[in-house]
């Protein structure tokens, strides 16, 4: 319904965008005729490839911060699309997202597959996502490719994915799957994603097919999937790896192409609160028990353990020790699992923690409540989690604490390059101390308005 194409500096605010059959905004780029459908037309290279042939074009015909993205949408209802509220290839860099309400994205599902969600962008280098509220949708947020400089801050999701009252059995689990979503998917991406100061309250919060991803200050009620694997494509007897891109710092020329360790991942001050699945959500979990593919694993126990596995940096840095070049007895180091740090997080009903997160606190009886409620004047989120949530219970997060995402080599920080410290809370309220409360408000009460 609304298009910049390939242009920058639009200001898409205060609009109200409903019923489009495909997208309600659209920042993608321009007609590239040799890649238009080529998929379709000419169907001897794989789409991945394709993917990769359009992006090195665009670099090479005027893809950059002079002349694309940095636009702003803000304030915007957009509701009841079929594909996607807000779509993206390349030209939403550098945006500024924030303050939307997306909803009843793709409900119908008279649209399946690839490309669906509230928001779905490809190559959201330095866009920002802030205060918005994406609900009621397949899925939430889509990150694809080159979420490289991009954060997710302040905003509020839930009731992503499935919808209410669906029927699942043994018949039906595939069509069932086709719509089975979570409130962000991060796919073949190498960061940094940086990921704080959220409410993910859906049963899956996380899809984890990508690496580089920072986790600070989120309460999150539902599930990590897909750890370690969906970044193949669909190859049955033959390897097929996507390699994709990572950039020069905060900028779009492409400085290479690899595949993905896994790892390279970040955990702290989190909140993790398991929730009580509905019915027709359990029945999926117990009907897909033990069956992962290579697109998803299927959990939907909350918390951090399926990382488990995942080596500390210092078991990681370890492999180098001594000479460990070409013709060394073993190179299996250099495609190793990446490291994962996590440290000052919560549980609560059960959440399983990893057994490498350091500074954890556990509590697993049933005792903590989420529930939101829609009121006239805004959405209310409803907890007991102060009763419960140790206070001052580790240190401050910044930039500094993140280090760099392993293939960019860049910085958990602002698109200008100045560091981040995690002193303000989901409302802007700063955190005093050494020493900070996990989760994103730093006092939780009985009941208060998140959107």
């Amino acid at each position: 319904m609304v298009g910049p194409h390939w242009s920058k500096g639009w200001i898409i605010e205060d609009c109200e965008i409903s019923h489009s059959k495909c997208s309600g905004i659209s920042l993608g780029k321009y007609l590239q005729p040799n890649n238009d459908n080529k998929w379709s037309k000419w169907k001897y290279k794989d789409g991945t490839q394709t993917e990769r042939d359009v992006i090195c074009q665009a670099s090479y015909e005027g893809w950059d911060k002079e002349h694309i993205g940095s636009h702003i949408v803000r304030r915007n209802r957009i509701h009841d699309c079929g594909q996607t509220g807000i779509v993206g290839h390349l030209g939403g860099v550098f945006s500024l997202i924030e303050e939307n309400d997306i909803y009843n994205i793709n409900i119908r599902q008279n649209l399946v597959g690839a490309e669906i969600g509230g928001i779905k962008m490809h190559a959201a280098i330095d866009v920002i996502y802030r205060h918005n509220h994406i609900h009621h949708c397949t899925r939430g947020l889509w990150l694809d490719w080159q979420a490289q400089g991009t954060r997710v801050t302040q905003n509020v999701f839930d009731h992503n994915s499935l919808p209410e009252h669906f029927e699942v059995d043994e018949e039906n689990v595939g069509d069932v799957l086709q719509g089975l979503g979570e409130d962000m998917w991060v796919e073949v991406s190498h960061g940094p994603t940086l990921i704080d100061n959220n409410l993910f309250l859906s049963e899956r919060s996380i899809r984890f097919a990508a690496q580089g991803i920072a986790m600070v200050h989120n309460l999150i009620a539902g599930s990590f999937t897909a750890v370690g694997v969906g970044t193949d494509n669909n190859s049955v007897n033959l390897p097929s790896n996507r390699f994709t891109p990572y950039h020069e710092q905060h900028g779009t020329k492409v400085m290479g192409f690899m595949t993905f360790q896994h790892g390279d991942n970040r955990f702290y001050n989190n909140v993790f609160v398991q929730q009580e699945l509905r019915p027709e959500m359990q029945k999926l979990a117990e009907l897909m028990h033990d069956k992962p593919d290579a697109w998803d694993t299927y959990n939907f126990k909350v918390g951090t353990q399926p990382f488990e596995e995942y080596p500390t940096f210092e078991e990681w840095n370890r492999q180098f020790d001594g000479y460990c070049g070409i013709y060394a007895p073993n190179s299996d180091h250099y495609y190793n699992h990446l490291p994962v740090w996590s440290a000052g997080n919560a549980y609560f009903n059960g959440a399983q923690s990893c057994s490498k997160d350091q500074n954890r606190f556990v509590d697993e009886k049933d005792q903590v409540v989420l529930e939101l409620e829609k009121r006239a004047d805004g959405l209310y989120l409803k907890t007991n989690l102060a009763d419960f949530l140790p206070q001052d219970n580790d240190a401050k997060i910044a930039t500094a604490t993140l280090g760099m995402a392993f293939e960019p080599e860049e910085r958990y920080e602002n698109p200008d390059g100045t560091p981040i410290v995690f002193d303000a809370d989901f409302f802007g309220n700063h955190r005093d101390g050494a020493k900070v409360t996990a989760g994103p408000l730093v006092k939780f009460q009985a009941e208060q308005r998140v959107f």
